[in-house]
């Protein structure tokens, strides 16, 4: 089973908020448990990506700084 998490775009001239599945890797997330601690989410309205580390049923964004911008 996939599992989808509640996530707040990070970007500041975005404002989308809602439940995104993971973009990368999916199988690493079909168990009930994810076999990896960082996913990487696609915003559905600015298309910018950005990557998360997973802390239990949540995810946390890492610092915009940190990542290279993943936008296509």
């Amino acid at each position: 089973m996939l599992t989808s998490y509640l996530v707040r775009c990070p970007f500041p001239a975005c404002d989308w908020f809602g439940s995104l599945l993971p973009t990368q890797d999916t199988d690493s997330w079909r168990g009930s448990v994810p076999t990896t601690p960082v996913a990487t989410f696609e915003c559905p309205q600015c298309r910018h990506q950005w990557r998360a580390r997973v802390q239990g049923d949540d995810v946390i964004p890492l610092p915009l700084e940190q990542q290279p911008q993943l936008v296509f």
